[in-house]
């Protein structure tokens, strides 16, 4: 909710009209909460004895705004709301507020995680959650504060990607042999007339991120060999043109859950798929008479091909788009 409460709740499909978790951010801007993501790669799910999904994927925690507006925390869903947070990150006041988040677990351990920040002044951010040092897990704020302070570069980056807010942030990871990186999707606002006085190449209000981790480590580890976290852009695209005058800003963007494309919700009314790899456009969906808002891919997205949109007409839509019926659901 957007009141001076800030609630967020958590329902239950079969019963959504009492909520099963309440939890007050008392945060006044738009940022919404984030729940934690992960990309699967082999279309597989880990699931329990009973059948339900495994939460080793990180799949019960969420990043949420705060009242501070530069501060974001990250909370278990099975904990009483009441209690601390797990994480409290706190990105300073000099990039604005924070105007979207976006929560990432990295497969190869269930305690590393990737947090990212689009903020006001059109940075985005990217912490380094891993439990191992990281100078924001509550229980280890004050022996890690002496620590982060000499190198914060080993745990967060930025990159700058316009002067208009980052509205929307999503995140997948990529693994290889030897290392592990994170690709994030950002879309920004954007002023007609102000972006076409800039370079084409600048124009784009849709950026995809590369982030390179650093090395593990932990708090009593000075290895000069250390590197630091790093992000650059890879690509900018843009939605409609500008020379049409139509509405360039972004306002949702997400990677379907395999992360081999993304989804992006423009200003314009329309929903773009882009593939990952090469940013290229795939699809242009109509259906919406306002700003797409909201944008959701169904779990077995790579397979089924179905992910839905909402916007402030007040209309859902369902689309079905590149289904793969010879994968194995």
């Amino acid at each position: 909710s957007r009141d001076v409460l800030g609630a967020v709740s958590l329902h239950d499909i079969h019963r959504p009209s009492e909520p099963i978790v309440q939890i007050y951010t008392h945060s006044t801007t738009f940022c919404q909460v984030a729940p934690c993501c992960y990309t699967t790669n082999t279309n597989q799910y880990n699931t329990t004895e009973n059948g339900d999904l495994s939460t080793s994927d990180g799949s019960h925690l969420i990043a949420l705004p705060t009242e501070e507006h530069s501060v974001a925390i990250i909370r278990d869903l099975r904990c009483d709301p009441t209690t601390n947070p797990l994480y409290r990150i706190d990105v300073g006041k000099s990039y604005g507020m924070l105007t979207s988040l976006a929560l990432c677990h990295l497969q190869e351990t269930s305690q590393h995680l990737v947090l990212g920040c689009g903020m006001e002044d059109g940075s985005a951010l990217f912490c380094d959650l891993r439990a191992n040092g990281s100078p924001w897990l509550i229980d280890k704020v004050e022996d890690a504060t002496e620590c982060i302070a000499d190198d914060m570069s080993k745990y967060m980056c930025r990159v700058k990607l316009g002067k208009d807010p980052v509205l929307s942030l999503d995140l997948c990871s990529r693994f290889t042999e030897t290392k592990t990186s994170i690709v994030a999707v950002a879309g920004c606002a954007g002023d007609t007339d102000e972006l076409s006085e800039l370079p084409e190449q600048d124009q784009g209000t849709v950026s995809t991120i590369k982030v390179k981790l650093a090395n593990k480590m932990t708090c009593d580890e000075r290895s000069n060999t250390t590197k630091t976290m790093n992000a650059s852009i890879r690509t900018r695209t843009r939605t409609c043109s500008v020379e049409s005058g139509g509405k360039v800003g972004v306002s949702v963007c997400r990677f379907r859950p395999d992360g081999r494309m993304f989804a992006v919700g423009g200003w314009d009314r329309r929903l773009r798929l882009f593939d990952r790899a090469s940013s290229k456009p795939l699809a242009i969906l109509h259906g919406h008479e306002s700003s797409v808002t909201a944008v959701d891919w169904e779990g077995n997205a790579p397979t089924s091909g179905l992910l839905a949109t909402g916007a402030g007409d007040g209309r859902i839509c369902i689309y079905k788009v590149f289904p793969n019926t010879s994968l194995k659901r």
